[in-house]
Parts: structure tokens; C-alpha cells; sequence
């Protein structure tokens, strides 16, 4: 493909995958294949190039949220841009996120990866309730199960998909493999 091809494909993947068009990042491979051809794959291994000195990248995950390698057929996979590494403080309040949220993410978290993965909603509610006060909680918990980084399965709630792909939780956790129960693999 010649180089002009594809500096247009690569600028064309940026704005499918730096634009969110729905209310859940990413963009199925199918789509990326479609709007830039069967080598779309290609496309997004060069994006990814330009993308590292921007401290970011392009991760392609299953419905769980498991990172899959840049290889074989992807059209099923959802595609996202990913911080390489954690925001400082001023970049997550800057994006949008209150530091409280956060605080309760981070907790939410290592509750359930103590946990297993899960863990009944009274029990998490309780525990938060204990380390945060105010009227906030149950809106920033209902705001996290929305934007997809816990999960509610019937009473119980889970780590979500966003947890695993966007947040480094054996970092968060401090422990190598307490979080792969969580992840779905192996300790």
C-alpha cells in the first residue's frame, strides 16, 4: 500500500477509535474492517506506533474485557485507546472524574478482588459505607456499573470489563495474581 494510502488509513483509524460514538468505547473489528479494509489490522499495529510517544495504545478485548493479541481474524473483538500508564491526579480530574469517584473505584476493587471477583451488593454497599459518607455513594457506585468498571449480576457485583482492560489491577492490588481471578485465568 503506498505511503500516502496509508497515512489516510492510519488517520482514519485515529478518528474511529479516539471518537466515541456510543455510549461504550471502542469499535467493533468488524467496523475497523470495513471503514479501512482487510488489513485493518495492519492499520492498527502502525496507529499504535504513533500513538506510544503519546503514552497510549490501541488494545483489542473479548466480551470480558480479556486482552487479545493484535493477530488472527479480530472482527468480533472491540478495539479501544488505552493509557499506557495510570493518569496522575490533575489528568483524571481533568477528564472528568471526581477524586471521590475514584476513591470508590479504587475500593470497589480491591473489595471484590479480595473477594474473588464478586461480591453481594449488601456487603459492598456496607463496606463502602464505612469508608465514605454522604449521598454521592450510591450515585458514584450506579455511575460505575453504568460506565461498565463493575458489573451487576443479579445481587452480586463484579469487576467490569472496563476494570480489566483500562486499570492495571495487579498494580492497584500490589499482589502478582490475586487479580487474576478477577481477570477469569489462572493464579
Amino acid at each position: 500500500m503506498p505511503a500516502r494510502a496509508a497515512g489516510a488509513k492510519i488517520r482514519r483509524a485515529a478518528r474511529l477509535l479516539l471518537f466515541r460514538s456510543g455510549a461504550k468505547p471502542g469499535v467493533k473489528g468488524w467496523e475497523l474492517a470495513k471503514a479501512l479494509g482487510d488489513d485493518y489490522l495492519e492499520v492498527v499495529k502502525a496507529l499504535n506506533a504513533a500513538l506510544e510517544p503519546l503514552g497510549l495504545e490501541v488494545v483489542a478485548v473479548d466480551e470480558e474485557g480479556r486482552r487479545l493479541e493484535m493477530e488472527g481474524d479480530l472482527r468480533r473483538a472491540l478495539f479501544l485507546v488505552v493509557l499506557k500508564e495510570p493518569p496522575t491526579i490533575e489528568e483524571a480530574k481533568t477528564s472528568g472524574w471526581r477524586i471521590d469517584d475514584l476513591a470508590v473505584l479504587a475500593a470497589s476493587l480491591l473489595y471484590l478482588l479480595a473477594r474473588g471477583g464478586s461480591a453481594p451488593r449488601s456487603e459492598l454497599v456496607g463496606v463502602l459505607k464505612a469508608k465514605f459518607r454522604g449521598p454521592r455513594l450510591a450515585y458514584a457506585l450506579e455511575r460505575l456499573i453504568r460506565l461498565g468498571y463493575l458489573e451487576e449480576e443479579g445481587e452480586q457485583v463484579k469487576v467490569g470489563w472496563r476494570s480489566r482492560v483500562e486499570i492495571d489491577l495487579d498494580k492497584l492490588v500490589g499482589i502478582s495474581g490475586l487479580s487474576s481471578l478477577a481477570r477469569g485465568g489462572p493464579g
